[in-house]
């Protein structure tokens, strides 16, 4: 399976923009929007859905909407709870993520 790594690119037209009104995090693309729903809880980020456009799957739209989760959670101090089972299995096929998880300890 390819890593992350060996994925193309991010394209410069999508972004992730946080949406607190609807609890969501939206990654706008050229074709659509792919989201993930989230909830804070007790100082966590608890990733409950993600969604990405019947559309604009197969193309690693979701891996990059997950990984732009991360570094916005990273870049905010918060830890993620991986409710969503691709989220679990996407941090689970990326241990260099492992940090942002909560109950994981935090690197020094």
């Amino acid at each position: 399976m390819p890593s992350f790594e060996d994925m193309p690119p991010v394209p410069s037209a999508e972004r992730l923009r946080d949406d607190p009104a609807s609890n969501r995090f939206v990654l706008e693309t050229d074709g659509g929007e792919a989201f993930a729903v989230y909830r804070r809880i007790d100082g966590r980020l608890v990733i409950s859905h993600t969604e990405v456009p019947a559309a604009l799957r197969g193309r690693g739209i979701g891996s990059r909407l997950a990984k732009a989760v991360f570094d916005h959670a990273r870049s905010r101090g918060e830890r993620i709870v991986p409710a969503c089972s691709f989220i679990a299995d996407w941090a689970h096929r990326h241990p260099d993520e492992e940090a942002v998880l909560a109950g994981r300890p935090t690197p020094p």
